[in-house]
């Protein structure tokens, strides 16, 4: 398994390590409630160097990712980033992806670890013969967030500047510890956070120079366990199970990721159809009205038969009640509309809910 250059802080604060695609990653330190509460009420430290992280700089570096992203791309100010997708041509997702505009003519994107493979190949593939230049720097580059209400002070100790000018979705380049970092304000986890992308070899500094800075605010290393539980409660999607190929972005609810006004792109024609005769089936958001915690692959079920499946499921610690998301046809989509959830062979009752589960105050 692959090792991010963070692995030794991970064994040193006692987390425990998993095969997260093909990542030996701490699912938990102390323990995923306590990690989860720390974001929701302090602040938490995650390491998502697994991710995958490419450059693409030159002349015609804009019209290159407005063909093969969904989201408009020239609608970025240099500073600013934006939620996209890469489709494939019949419209399916082969990633959601992070784009940052650091220059006229420099982007940064941010990848599923999953994917970073097939991504960075497909983005090869689909370079035009003009002026683009297409780095993979994952390797290079290490990727830590910092989350939760307490982190702008946290994040004010190491890098100030960052701090105090950065709004949702913007991004800037910045010294960060003495090298040449980007810090984003972005996150997965729906709390005031940031993203700070760095050399790998000064990985560990800028994470302990932020454990340290964080001491006085409750701080805590996260891992993926409670970053999958936060992310689940505001409702973003995991590549692998509520989206990939074989969905599209309008299906998953993520219809303002794309924009069909900026003119051709990989996936367009399938996707305007699709939006001209409604999705067949929908990702909808739905709590259990009994005690019980649905789980990835359970079956849903309205009048005896078998309408869909859970994608995403746990045990809302805020709500205290069972949560998940998962596909219906349309017609079982609008909230208010109940159905069943087949855990381990009884039947729970549930009604779809609006997202998000759990929104910042």
């Amino acid at each position: 398994m692959q090792r991010t250059p963070l692995f030794t802080q991970h064994q040193q604060s006692g987390g425990k390590l998993v095969d997260f695609a093909g990542w030996e990653m701490p699912i938990q330190y102390g323990g995923v409630l306590e990690e989860y509460q720390a974001v929701r009420t302090a602040v938490g430290l995650f390491d998502v160097s697994h991710m995958g992280r490419v450059t693409v700089a030159g002349r015609d570096s804009l019209a290159f990712l407005q063909q093969v992203t969904t989201n408009n791309v020239a609608k970025l100010a240099v500073g600013d980033a934006h939620y996209s997708m890469v489709s494939n041509p019949a419209g399916g997702i082969k990633d959601d992806i992070f784009v940052y505009r650091l220059g006229d003519a420099r982007f940064l994107l941010c990848v599923n670890a999953s994917n970073r493979d097939k991504i960075v190949s497909w983005l090869f593939q689909k370079a035009p013969q003009g002026d683009v230049r297409l780095d993979d720097e994952s390797d290079e580059l290490a990727q830590i967030a910092l989350q939760g209400p307490r982190s702008p002070g946290v994040l004010r100790a190491v890098v100030p500047r960052a701090a105090d000018t950065l709004k949702p979705r913007q991004c800037v380049e910045t010294d960060v510890c003495s090298v040449h970092g980007v810090v984003s304000r972005t996150g997965y986890t729906g709390e005031v956070g940031y993203e700070l992308y760095v050399p790998s070899h000064k990985a560990v500094a800028v994470w302990e120079a932020l454990m340290k800075a964080g001491g006085s605010a409750g701080i805590k290393p996260c891992g993926l366990g409670a970053r999958d539980l936060l992310r689940l409660e505001v409702g973003y999607l995991l590549y692998g199970n509520d989206i990939d190929e074989q969905t599209t972005p309008l299906e998953a609810g993520a219809a303002f990721a794309v924009d069909f006004t900026k003119g051709d792109f990989i996936g367009r024609a399938p996707l305007l159809e699709q939006k001209e005769k409604g999705p067949a089936k929908q990702l909808i958001a739905f709590e259990l009205l009994q005690k019980g915690v649905p789980r990835h692959g359970m079956k849903i079920v309205a009048d005896g038969q078998e309408i869909g499946v859970v994608t995403s499921g746990n045990l809302s610690p805020l709500l205290q009640k069972g949560i998940g998301l998962g596909y219906v046809p349309t017609k079982f989509s609008t909230p208010g509309t109940q159905f069943e959830v087949d855990i381990r062979g009884r039947l729970h009752p549930a009604v779809v809910v609006k997202l998000p589960f759990y929104k910042r105050q």
